[in-house]
């Protein structure tokens, strides 16, 4: 069965859109017919569509026809595709990309027999079934080892687990660029917070002893640890600004890594976040 292209209106945009995304990837290419680029893009995009049989939706919105629309995604050069999922856009393509290039950008998206095996597993997770999760987890990872969701998954439930050596085992197994990943850059702090948290005396010794010897280093970062384990998210980022200041490659870059996983935390938005990502830039 052919998969059906649609055109969207700001009249229907939100149910077949925004409705639509929540069920799968919708791809939503705004366009107008005295663009060049986009009449080069669109057989591409028609092929692909028909290619990936049914796994993401396309729906073509005319710019000169819907105005309101284009300004409301602040479409302002053509071609523009967004890619909305769950109500919100997730990715985008400001160029008239190759059939490869597109591919790969839309395999990010589109589900993958590896994301069954994953949702299954953790199905079988909440049920209490351990033993069959975490063989499907791995079953998924070898069927799809570049799919990094899948050992950010697996990850995760290690560290439900208790297991905080083979989480980070997976993690570090990860190829060197994924390193960068927030979410893995995010899972790496949380797991060398707990370890630092866990080796650490109490508050009260741990003030007392950066007080008395302000460059104790280990000291700042168990003390920081165990204001994360707080929320007290402020303090923590104090500990980590004065280890950055005063040897920034200590632990190999623990401070700004965990600094860059609190920002992945709490949002570009949040006043710490301005607030000390200015600070470190100061720094630099």
């Amino acid at each position: 069965m052919v998969n059906p292209i649609l055109d969207a209106t700001s009249e229907n945009f939100s149910t077949l859109v925004l409705e639509n995304s929540r069920k799968g990837p919708v791809v939503v290419n705004f366009w107008a017919p005295w663009a060049g680029p986009c009449l080069k893009l669109w057989p591409t995009l028609e092929k692909l569509s028909q290619a990936y049989g049914g796994k993401f939706l396309l729906v073509n919105v005319h710019v000169d026809k819907e105005k309101s629309l284009a300004r409301a995604y602040n479409v302002r050069s053509l071609p523009m595709l967004k890619i909305f999922r769950h109500g919100k856009v997730v990715d985008e393509v400001r160029t008239a990309e190759s059939e490869a290039s597109l591919r790969k950008i839309l395999d990010k998206h589109v589900a993958k027999p590896s994301d069954q095996l994953m949702a299954m597993a953790i199905q079988h997770y909440r049920q209490g079934e351990k033993e069959t999760a975490f063989a499907l987890l791995q079953r998924a990872q070898g069927e799809a080892p570049d799919n990094l969701a899948i050992p950010l998954t697996h990850a995760k439930l290690l560290i439900k687990e208790g297991e905080h050596d083979q989480a980070k085992a997976i993690l570090s197994a990860l190829p060197l660029e994924s390193h960068q990943e927030p979410e893995v850059l995010v899972l790496l702090s949380h797991l060398e917070s707990m370890e630092a948290a866990r080796e650490a005396p109490s508050m009260e010794a741990l003030e007392a002893a950066v007080e008395a010897h302000p460059d104790d280093l280990r000291a700042r970062h168990q003390l920081a640890a165990l204001k994360l384990f707080q929320d007290d998210y402020e303090g923590a980022m104090e500990q980590f600004m004065a280890i950055l200041k005063k040897q920034p490659d200590y632990g190999d870059h623990a401070a700004t890594r965990a600094m860059l996983s609190l920002f992945h935390l709490l949002g570009n938005t949040h006043p710490l976040v301005k607030r000390y990502r200015a600070r470190m830039l100061e720094l630099s």
